[in-house]
């Protein structure tokens, strides 16, 4: 008996009940877990629906500014039911769930006059289908659910542009198996750099600028404004050689990376780390160029989550880099930590040509560009194909 035989007794349903959201968290956990207990896991994925960038549609900031949208913006949850199944509690029919982080965004495309617009990102993520119930294709069929779930609230923006401009993405651990539900998998290398010593001796060459200051779990505000610049010229750019194409990135917002910064945290504790001292986020420069990472505890490495280097000629550039890399290799070491990971849509490495140079020399090709285990994918909004979407920024930063 297949799932797809049977559509009529599949029930799609958005949820908030905290005893469902604990017992899909509890079966996920066995898979997901990592370094944490179970219990632990649960705990976690509580704490971080209670982040900022989870609440956001309870944000007096963002109500006044989406009047029409800001119910949707946030972490929503979602479960699939086979009605089929004998009923023995109130779970008992849950064969799937999943969720979704619902972020700001902003795009500018063919009738956008020119103009960057308001959208609103859907990332999926937590696609998990119960053990016993697997090979039957349910999870294809809440991921279809899911997509006409979005495509409704697209299809009644009412004028609201960040709801006319949806659209959904998604990062991928089975490769390309969402392929067929409309998703194009836009994969982004990453560079895993591990001979750590020899980067700091022959790339950093003790490189160092003394008004630098390491950044704490809430130093983004200001930074973040640089990168809102950022963004909006790269998407005009892009726009000017691609007047075809529909652009999109996530906003730039300083929840994103707290979101990061509360997950770590959480890790290193139920990790059994408590005793990490000078744990810092990421480091400034005296001109604002920063660097902001996360602690992968679980895969013992430092992610970089994003960079910011002003215009200027290559060789600044490559100064500013070495200089905020030095940062990173010394938290890495700091914490007994083995590798720095970037990925190369952030730190796109053979426009760096001493960088690019270093690497293949010290590290194995396979490090230098490394399959993403995170594979990005994004279904198109309406009116586009996956061929004429852009996808900018498409990075660390905006994963979920």
């Amino acid at each position: 008996m297949t799932a797809s035989s049977h559509e009529d007794n599949l029930v799609f349903e958005s949820y908030s009940d905290p005893e469902l959201r604990k017992w899909t968290h509890s079966a996920n956990a066995r898979v997901w877990k990592g370094l944490l207990t179970l219990e632990q896991y649960v705990e976690r994925e509580q704490v971080m629906a209670s982040s900022e960038i989870s609440q956001k549609d309870k944000s007096d900031e963002t109500i006044s500014k989406y009047p029409k949208s800001y119910q949707w913006l946030g972490q929503r949850y979602f479960v699939l039911k086979d009605t089929s199944l004998p009923y023995d509690g109130k779970f008992s029919q849950v064969v799937s769930s999943c969720e979704t982080l619902n972020r700001i965004g902003y795009c500018i495309h063919p009738r956008s006059n020119g103009k960057i617009e308001p959208a609103l990102i859907v990332c999926i993520g937590g696609v998990f289908t119960i053990e016993n119930h697997r090979g039957k294709g349910y999870a294809k069929s809440m991921i279809t659910k899911l997509n006409e779930f979005y495509d409704n609230i697209r299809d009644k923006s009412e004028g609201a542009l960040e709801l006319k401009n949806l659209l959904i993405n998604l990062y991928s651990e089975v490769g390309d198996y969402y392929s067929p539900l409309g998703y194009k998998s836009m994969h982004v290398p990453l560079h895993r750099l591990a001979k750590l010593n020899e980067l700091t001796e022959y790339y950093c060459q003790g490189v160092s600028d003394a008004n630098g200051k390491y950044l704490g779990f809430d130093d983004y505000e200001e930074l973040v404004e640089l990168h809102e610049e950022q963004f909006n010229k790269s998407l005009m750019e892009l726009h000017k050689n691609n007047p075809e194409k529909f652009i999109f990135t996530v906003a730039p917002d300083s929840d994103i990376f707290k979101w990061f910064q509360e997950r770590d945290l959480f890790i290193m504790k139920g990790s059994g780390r408590e005793s990490q001292e000078n744990l810092s986020f990421g480091f400034a420069l005296s001109d604002n160029s920063h660097i902001i990472w996360h602690h992968n505890w679980n895969g013992n490495s430092l992610i970089i989550v994003k960079i910011y280097i002003p215009e200027e000629s290559l060789q600044r550039k490559e100064a500013k880099l070495k200089q905020l890399l030095s940062k990173a290799i010394k938290e890495t070491q700091n914490h007994g930590m083995h590798e720095v990971e970037f990925w190369d849509s952030e730190i796109p490495v053979k426009q760096y040509p001493q960088l690019f140079q270093l690497l293949t020399k010290l590290e194995d090709d396979s490090k230098v560009f490394s399959d993403n285990g995170s594979l990005s994918a994004v279904r198109p909004p309406k009116g586009y194909t996956a061929d004429e979407v852009i996808w900018d920024n498409n990075t660390k930063f905006c994963w979920f």
